[in-house]
């Protein structure tokens, strides 16, 4: 598997306090070399982190961003400072293809569900379109097929959306009133999704044409989640051929493009155990 060193932002220290004060008066001036979208996380010469700004391709910008609620979940605000870069992408209205990657408990799925949700809730958009590759997990044996409608067979592999909705009830009332779609990969070709909000879960199961289809599905309207980890492909076709690797190559520069890179894992201790486990 082909590592990232793109991880959407970097960490900056400022040698002195005249090259923070240069930074400042000439915001125009790409003096980080940064790509479009790419954030900066800026240190003062004594190590304290000190803001948080994006590269938009014209200038620095202050890095912004609102709480959200609604019905379903509490308040939802950042847990750490990579959470923060997370919520201004997902807010970013300029830009329409949003890649959240990090490890098991960072909230990756999580906070493209909760602002998906808060979008349709304020009507930004029509309904949300949930996609994922249905791929089982590495090493676990398939059960073969299982009964039920087409809808039963496929809502378990959209319990993230569920659980931002308080649970399976919720989901299938937003799906019975058309507020919901979901859809399976392999039936992708051919749709034009306008007014939605698109989330790819998972997306280290993808290859790039998987990658390049879903990009074609996108219609006016329409923006992009992708949610994935590369360390957790359940694939050996996946390690060769990466649908988030080849969006970071292939897209990260582009204004149409951002991506975080969430590195704190935020669901619980015993979730922080899985750091251990990572070489």
């Amino acid at each position: 598997m082909r590592q990232l060193d793109y991880k959407g932002y970097i960490e900056y220290t400022f040698p002195t306090e005249q090259d923070m004060a240069i930074f400042y008066e000439n915001v125009t001036d790409n003096i980080l070399g940064l790509k479009t979208n790419q954030y900066a996380l800026l240190y003062s010469p004594d190590g304290n982190l000190v803001d948080r700004v994006k590269w938009n391709g014209e200038k620095y910008v202050a890095v912004t961003y609102r709480t959200i609620n609604n019905d379903w979940f509490q308040k939802i605000k950042p847990r750490n400072v990579e959470q923060e870069l997370a919520f201004d992408l997902l807010q970013d209205k300029n830009t329409l293809v949003k890649l959240i990657t990090g490890k098991m408990g960072s909230g990756k799925t999580f906070l493209c569900a909760c602002h998906a949700i808060n979008g349709l809730k304020s009507n930004k958009f029509d309904r949300i379109v949930w996609i994922r590759n249905n791929v089982i997990v590495r090493n676990v044996p398939d059960i073969g097929a299982l009964p039920g409608t087409a809808l039963e067979k496929l809502i378990d592999y959209c319990m993230p959306l569920a659980d931002a909705l308080g649970g399976k009830e919720g989901l299938m009332s937003l799906i019975s009133f058309g507020k919901v779609e979901i859809i399976p990969l392999g039936t992708i070709r051919g749709r034009d999704i306008k007014n939605s909000c698109i989330i790819v879960s998972e997306a280290e199961n993808l290859t790039k044409d998987h990658l390049q289809l879903i990009l074609g599905r996108v219609g006016e309207g329409s923006v992009l989640y992708l949610d994935g980890d590369i360390r957790q492909v359940d694939k050996p076709v996946f390690e060769n051929d990466n649908g988030i690797v080849a969006a970071v190559e292939k897209l990260a520069g582009n204004e149409l493009f951002g991506y975080v890179d969430l590195q704190q894992v935020e669901r619980s201790k015993v979730a922080m155990l899985t750091d251990l486990f990572y070489d």
